[in-house]
């Protein structure tokens, strides 16, 4: 009997777990799209963009930004900062500047505050702007970034994102660049070069995020502002919107962002937490919208909008026949059974497959990245094998956010205070 449930758990969690990898085997394919030069496209026309800001507490990091946006190449763009309270020393910071700041006192998460500054770019009767650029007010531009916005908008896309890339590594601090923001820090190369890079040759819905990303006009004007507030990360309702709508994006990867990982565990867990909620909010508020017969979503834009839990559950069922074969070993060896070894064995098994999976990934980032991952030779081989135990701590945390309420708290995180160097 014993036997019996022992090859029965890994038949059937192993052929799920294998179904799932190889129904996300194309995904798979478009990690290694950034191995070929991307063609890089030029604008003739130096058309106007403005760059909204939203940055409710921010005044201890904007000063960064806005120094990264003096320095542009591209000189032909307007900020506008959107500020929460009326007594935020940011305003007087980008005024100085030459920016404008909007006040949106009822701000409850980011999705309103950029609701709040479209629309009054929107009703402006002397401006007029090609695009509108979100930027969060803790990141750094590569001088070209605004040149290289202006360039994607010859396209002929209406979406346009920037590579984003970790920033902790160029303090030379190593307290600000440890081994958490450098493992966090890899998932911008899995949804970008891994990920992005490949749907925008193949024109296919691509994972936005709300930092590093431009909208057309027309756009902005079509959808009355930003409509996305539903949840914590307005982001990924953006991307399920552009799925039902066929609304194409274009991803630069010469458009550089430099972005902040937190430092410690704590924060980055509490980033973490966040994103991973609002993504499956995000989920929850869409699935019915894509699943009507009237949808006009294409077969392959559902598919790579909801691929990720494809990893879901292979990761969870592999997770569950592991907890499942050890808690069959205690009772085996309650019993004495000769069969409790194999049980323990199958749980190690469990175990280290998801390890690999995660391992053969970050070998795949350290590659495919590995100009930009500004860590030692012998950092990078430590962060080969540390990196699987941090993505493990997904684990837990899709598991909450799989059985809580859908929430649009925006909660403050911690941001890192720095001098500024060359």
């Amino acid at each position: 009997m014993e036997k019996t449930i022992l090859n029965f758990m890994l038949i059937v969690f192993m052929t799920y777990a294998l179904i799932n990898i190889l129904l996300y085997f194309p995904r798979i394919i478009g990690w290694f799209a950034s191995l070929k030069k991307q063609k890089r496209i030029i604008n003739n026309q130096n058309e106007r963009i403005a760059v909204v800001v939203p940055a409710r507490n921010e005044s201890k990091v904007i000063g960064s930004l806005l120094n990264s946006l003096e320095k542009q190449t591209y000189k032909n763009y307007d900020l506008y900062v959107v500020v929460k309270e009326e007594n935020d020393p940011t305003i007087k910071i980008v005024e100085d500047r030459g920016g404008v700041c909007y006040v949106c006192t009822k701000q409850t998460c980011k999705g309103e505050a950029l609701d709040y500054g479209f629309k009054k770019i929107i009703n402006q009767k002397n401006k007029n702007y090609a695009g509108l650029v979100i930027v969060d007010a803790d990141c750094i531009l590569d001088e070209h970034f605004l040149e290289e916005m202006n360039n994607s908008l010859a396209s002929g896309r209406k979406v346009f994102q920037a590579r984003r890339i970790v920033k902790n590594y160029f303090y030379g601090n190593k307290n600000i660049s440890t081994f958490v923001s450098s493992a966090n820090g890899l998932i911008w190369t899995m949804m970008d070069e891994m990920g992005n890079r490949y749907k925008s040759e193949k024109n296919i819905t691509q994972m936005t995020i709300g930092t590093g990303i431009m909208l057309r006009m027309d756009l902005v004007k079509e959808l009355r502002g930003w409509p996305y507030k539903k949840t914590v990360t307005e982001d990924m309702e953006f991307m399920y919107d552009c799925s039902l709508k066929n609304i194409e994006i274009y991803y630069n990867s010469y458009c550089k962002i430099y972005v902040e990982e937190a430092p410690s565990l704590i924060m980055t867990n509490k980033r973490r937490t966040r994103w991973l909620k609002g993504l499956i909010d995000s989920n929850h508020i869409y699935s019915s919208k894509m699943d009507d017969k009237k949808s006009k979503i294409t077969f392959k834009n559902k598919y790579y909008v909801n691929c990720l839990w494809f990893v879901f559950r292979y990761i969870g069922s592999m997770t569950v026949f592991s907890i499942a074969n050890i808690v069959y070993y205690f009772y085996l060896r309650m019993i004495n059974s000769t069969y409790m070894n194999i049980a323990l064995m199958y749980s190690i098994l469990g175990f280290l497959i998801i390890f690999m999976s995660f391992f053969i990934l970050t070998l795949v980032c350290l590659i495919i990245d590995r100009k930009n991952i500004k860590l030692s030779f012998m950092k990078k081989v430590l962060l080969l094998f540390y990196h699987p135990f941090f993505y493990m701590g997904y684990i837990p945390i899709i598991s909450k956010a799989l059985v809580t309420k859908v929430s649009n708290k925006w909660d403050a995180i911690d941001r890192i205070e720095v001098k500024e160097n060359a």
